[in-house]
Formats: C-alpha cells, sequence, structure tokens
C-alpha cells in the first residue's frame, strides 16, 4: 500500500528527529534560547501531524465494510474491529445491484468487507433468491471480500448478542450440543450450527425450500391452494412475508373471513392487526403461522440434533412475539409424536438485535 509506506515514512522521521518526546522538546528549546518557544510550538505541531496521520492509516487498516443482504432491504456498516461507526439501510429493489448499493455507501478505502446474502453461495459468488441480482465478490473494488450466508452471517453474531437482546420462548435444559437457526423475513433462511467439542462453526443450508408438509386437513387444503399458484410448495411459501399473504388469501377465498385487507403492505398489516387485537381473522392466521413456524423449527432442530438451542431470527418474530410467547410456536414446536420429551428439553430463544447478521460478518472477518 502506497500511501501507507509514505505516512509510516513520516511518522519514523519526525520519531527520529525526537519530536515526540518531551526531554527532546526541552532540548531542542535550551539550545535556542531565543526561539525557544517557537521551537516549542513547532514541535508540538509535527507531533500533532504525526500522531495524526498514525490514527488515520490504523483506522484505515483496520475498518471492515460488513452486510446484510435481503430480499427487501440490505444493510450496510463500517466496522472498526467489532465496533459499528457508520451505517445505512436501503431497499434492494430500487438498485440495479449490491455493487450500486455499496457505491452510493461510499465506504472510503478498505481492504476487507463480507456480505450476508439471502441465497446459496458458492466459490463466492451468490444468486440472490428473492432479487434479480447476481453477487460475486469480484465485483467489488477491495482487495478481500467474503460472500456468506445471511443466516450464516446471523449464527455468527449470536455470540454477541447480549441477554436482553434474546427472548426466551423454551427453557429447556441449556447443554452444550449443536444449535439450529432460522428466520423468516423476505423468505424462509436456515442454518445449522456444528458444535466440535470446543466452539460452534455455523454452516448453510436452503432447509426454507424443502417440501411442505401439511399436518392436518386445513393444511392440506393450503397446500393444494399454493399447489396451484406455484406447483411446488415449499416452506418458504408459508413461513415469510409473503407467506402471511398466502395464508390471508387463502382464508378469503376459502370462507373464512370475509375482511378486505387491500393489497399494500399486507404482512405489515395483518400481523399489526394481530398484534393489537383489531381483527378476528388476523389473529387466527398468526396464531397459525406462528404454529407453522415452530413446526419447521421443531423439523430443523431433529434435523441438526439441535440440543445446544434453537435460534429464531429475521424480521418478523420480533413484530409478533407477544403472540409467539402464548405458545403458539412451542405447540407446533414439540408436535413430533415420539420426539415430544426431546423437543421439549431444547431451548428456543428469539433474536431481537435486528443487527446481529452485521455483528457476524463482523465476527467472520476478524476470525479469518
Amino acid at each position: 500500500m502506497k500511501d501507507g509506506k509514505i505516512l509510516n515514512g513520516f511518522c519514523a522521521a519526525v520519531s527520529e528527529a525526537g519530536v515526540e518526546d518531551a526531554a527532546s522538546e526541552r532540548t531542542v528549546a535550551q539550545k535556542t534560547p531565543k526561539d525557544g518557544a517557537f521551537h516549542r510550538v513547532l514541535i508540538q505541531y509535527l507531533r500533532y501531524i504525526s500522531l495524526t496521520w498514525k490514527w488515520l492509516l490504523v483506522k484505515k487498516e483496520n475498518m471492515l465494510l460488513v452486510g446484510d443482504v435481503g430480499g427487501t432491504k440490505t444493510h450496510l456498516a463500517l466496522f472498526e474491529g467489532m465496533k459499528c461507526v457508520r451505517e445505512e439501510r436501503y431497499f434492494s429493489r430500487e438498485f440495479p445491484s449490491l455493487k450500486e448499493i455499496v457505491r452510493n455507501f461510499n465506504p472510503g478505502p478498505v481492504e476487507k468487507a463480507c456480505f450476508g446474502v439471502a441465497g446459496p453461495v458458492e466459490n463466492n459468488r451468490c444468486h440472490a433468491t428473492n432479487l434479480p441480482w447476481v453477487i460475486d465478490a469480484k465485483d467489488f473494488d477491495i482487495k478481500k471480500v467474503w460472500l456468506i450466508n445471511d443466516l450464516v452471517a446471523t449464527a455468527w453474531g449470536i455470540g454477541s448478542l447480549k441477554s436482553e437482546e434474546l427472548v426466551t420462548l423454551n427453557d429447556g435444559q441449556p447443554r452444550k450440543g449443536h444449535r439450529a437457526i432460522l428466520a423468516a423475513g423476505t423468505g424462509l433462511g436456515i442454518a445449522g450450527i456444528f458444535w466440535d467439542g470446543k466452539e460452534h462453526h455455523p454452516f448453510p443450508s436452503e432447509g426454507g425450500h424443502v417440501d411442505f408438509a401439511p399436518r392436518d386437513e386445513t393444511e392440506k387444503l393450503l397446500w393444494l391452494y399454493l399447489k396451484k399458484k406455484y406447483g411446488h410448495v415449499s416452506y418458504e411459501r408459508v413461513i415469510s412475508g409473503p407467506g402471511l399473504e398466502h395464508l390471508y388469501w387463502f382464508y378469503l377465498e376459502s370462507g373464512r373471513t370475509h375482511e378486505k385487507l387491500g393489497e399494500e403492505d399486507l404482512p405489515v398489516i395483518i400481523t399489526h392487526k394481530a398484534v393489537q387485537g383489531e381483527s378476528k381473522a388476523c389473529r387466527e392466521i398468526v396464531e397459525w403461522f406462528c404454529c407453522l413456524y415452530g413446526s419447521v423449527a421443531g423439523n430443523i432442530a431433529l434435523q441438526f440434533m439441535a440440543s445446544g438451542g434453537v435460534y429464531v431470527g429475521g424480521g418478523i418474530a420480533p413484530k409478533i412475539i407477544s403472540i409467539l410467547k402464548e405458545g403458539f410456536f412451542m405447540r407446533g414446536f414439540s408436535e413430533k409424536g415420539r420426539f415430544h420429551d426431546l423437543l421439549s428439553s431444547i431451548p428456543v430463544h428469539v433474536i431481537m438485535n435486528e443487527n446481529t447478521a452485521l455483528l457476524g460478518a463482523a465476527v467472520f472477518v476478524n476470525r479469518q
């Protein structure tokens, strides 16, 4: 880094001249009594310049660009170590690419970046699941760029959370072991967290796109309804923001409600009315959603044998936390026949910090 060498050379020259040492300052002043005051001012000025350039150099080399790239919003931040010094949020679809959002953010000269992206990442490249973007680490004029799955980023961030940033749905029996994380937002993300006996290691999954399995007659009808619309019915079609819309339209078109909510911002309207008790239908839909959410969480708890705990992230859970705490989620989670007792022993926590993926991206980079 050419400018870094120049700055280091300047700082070294100042140090060699003795201007950073108070004793040297007094010596120079004593040798030139008539101009002692001038020399003291000059020395202090040079010392200030030296320290300022050193500070700028450290800032430049230690600054990280991190991002949480979702189908609805992209959240970028600059971190110095594990401290966020600047952040901005953008509506993803208002930009043709992540590269354009980074250009708008204008992070300045950084050498390392990590983006948690909602989609499968292979060879540092990702075709975003719910965006018309192909993101490649080579797209950015940054020395080292890592693309990781957004749920992997969130999983890396769990260890940085404070106790008040988690809401416990089930105390269970806390113990060391594998963990799992899922998050409903624009889509449904899932990741595993492997326990090697000493520490946890997140790994990606695209489990949100496995087949939706109806549990009763009503859910069979829901499956048929979605099958006609999409062909393949995944859990993401049900457990996500668009999933809430699907549940509402199914309710309306099957005659279970006649309440018309319009078509704009339906997930926001549904969750708001449910939490505030303004709509019987919305309340029923969100209770059903919570039970379905718990069901898929219980599935992945069994698949990953997540005895160390299951974490619920994403933007929807914090908004409906009062209903999640009423037991609908845990009912769906634990109702797995012979494995009811095992699942009831697994701790379940909701992540309330919306910046967890950013924290995790920073943790990931600092471990490299």
